[in-house]
């Protein structure tokens, strides 16, 4: 059995070139859509974004380095100062206790507090949290002492190898002062 024959009527040619048209507008459309506008987008926030990096760059040249003219000068002299800042934290980490020396710290905090006048009524390790790169324990102490006692008590402090992390200081009065300090010790 023969297939019958389909007679098509002839499309002019006008018809088929707005055909053509139609289908190049709507390919042109989509590519616009789904191609060129999301990578002209991130083209347009990458050079905003490299037009703020520069101005950042203009204003560090003017204000930090205006003496430095060109740009290995300047940085060479940001290396310069990274390596500075390296060296005070690596200088201040060494001094930094650690974990274990924790109840070492507290005996040295308590015979600090008696050398300086608290009368001690409490003294107790609150909670040991691990920070992002340190340790860090809390402190609570409740003392009776007059209050150049406690100034006395915070300058001493500064001497030991000790870095508080936070100090929260309560003050009550009676006939002496009664003094609640919660301090946050940090060690590796």
């Amino acid at each position: 059995m023969d297939m019958p024959a389909i007679n098509l009527p002839n499309i002019q040619t006008k018809y088929k070139v707005i055909a053509a048209l139609g289908i190049i507008a709507l390919c042109l459309g989509y590519y616009y859509d789904h191609a060129y506008k999301p990578h002209a987008e991130k083209i347009e926030g990458l050079e905003s974004e490299l037009l703020t990096v520069e101005d950042t760059l203009k204003i560090i040249r003017t204000l930090e380095y205006s003496d430095t003219k060109t740009d290995p000068e300047i940085l060479s002299n940001i290396k310069a100062k990274k390596n500075a800042v390296l060296m005070g934290i690596e200088k201040y980490e060494s001094k930094l206790a650690n974990k274990n020396q924790f109840s070492k710290i507290l005996e040295q905090i308590a015979l600090l507090s008696y050398d300086v006048g608290f009368d001690i009524k409490a003294l107790e390790p609150k909670e040991f949290t691990l920070k992002q790169d340190y340790n860090s324990m809390s402190l609570n102490m409740e003392v009776n002492s007059q209050f150049q006692s406690l100034l006395d008590f915070l300058e001493r402090l500064k001497e030991m190898p000790v870095f508080p992390e936070s100090i929260y200081i309560e003050v009550s009065e009676r006939p002496n002062l009664v003094i609640r300090l919660n301090l946050a010790i940090l060690a590796r």
